[in-house]
């Protein structure tokens, strides 16, 4: 029976040693068996960037190993593979001559390159042209999805119903009228990893009706929400007309501070709080620039717009 290999998980932040950590384990496995066994290991990464310094630090860590420069990583893997000092230098040699004679086997790609790989290897299977086209650029999938989908209107009739409502909110709402748009940033949604979260939830409840419902309570939240806040943004806006009181007297201005708090919810956007923001609503004195003691806002970030915030 086969000796199960481990699974690990490194689990570390930038510039902790992560491309070091990946290194060493593809050294071990090419240093371990014979000498052009790295043709049977596959490294994935996620940008060119990555890939190309995964190749750099292996190769210089191979051309250390070779010429005997001082190299700590050289200790850990003698010691973990059991190997002399002379048995090490010949494997590290070995590998790295037959590594740059044989430099396409070395496999450490992108995972879109390593898949366009494997699609190109099948393409005969899977019925596709030998000169198919692989995109890559979401936007560009999406405008030619979507364009699919408006060819069918008038055809489908739930698909029409559907783009006619989606049209006739997005123009209640004032948003530009050209639903192409709107549609492409809606299908971007699809490609997050929050939706990925709730997407089974949502195919049980994919017909018309319940999605038209559900839609309907989703409207009915967002009110209850805005209707509160919108009434304290104009307040807020109410206030600091009355005393005199513009964008200028804030602290960095319109930039994260409590003005565009209020602002925003005067005008019922949605507005996730900024720390300028949270700062301020844990101390007054952030309303502010440092020392503007006198700053008429401040007595008001103290009382009546701070009990707002």
């Amino acid at each position: 029976m086969a000796e199960e290999t481990p699974f690990l998980i490194y689990r570390s932040s930038a510039g902790s040693g992560k491309t070091r950590s990946l290194a060493k384990e593809y050294l071990k496995l090419a240093l371990q068996y014979k000498s052009d066994y790295f043709k049977h290991i596959l490294a994935v990464t996620f940008t060119n960037k990555a890939t190309q310094e995964m190749k750099d630090r292996i190769l210089q860590y191979l051309v250390d190993f070779s010429s005997e420069k001082e190299n700590e990583l050289a200790a850990e893997l003698m010691t973990e593979l059991g190997l002399t000092r002379s048995e090490f230098v010949k494997r590290s040699t070995e590998v790295l001559t037959l590594l740059l004679h044989n430099y396409s086997r070395f496999s450490v790609s992108t995972i879109d390159a390593f898949f366009q790989r494997v699609i190109r290897s099948f393409t005969r299977e899977s019925g596709l042209m030998g000169n198919f086209r692989l995109e890559i650029d979401h936007d560009l999938v999406l405008e030619e999805v979507i364009g699919s989908l408006l060819d069918d209107l008038g055809q489908d009739a739930d698909l029409t119903r559907w783009v006619l409502d989606f049209s006739r909110e997005n123009l209640k709402e004032g948003s530009n009228w050209n639903i192409t748009y709107a549609l492409v940033a809606f299908a971007k949604e699809i490609l997050k990893e929050d939706f990925k979260l709730i997407e089974p939830e949502i195919l049980k409840h994919a017909s018309h009706g319940q999605a038209k419902s559900i839609y309907q309570e989703l409207l009915t939240s967002k009110q209850k929400f805005f209707d509160p806040m919108r009434a304290w943004g104009v307040e807020a806006l109410q206030i600091l007309d009355r005393h005199g009181l513009t964008v200028e007297n804030f602290a960095n201005k319109n930039s994260g501070t409590p003005f565009t708090f209020f602002n925003n919810y005067a005008n019922a956007e949605f507005y996730e709080p900024a720390n300028r923001t949270i700062a301020a609503n844990q101390d007054p004195m952030n309303w502010v620039k440092k020392g503007e003691f006198s700053n008429p806002l401040l007595p008001l970030a103290k009382g009546e717009l701070g009990d707002i915030l």
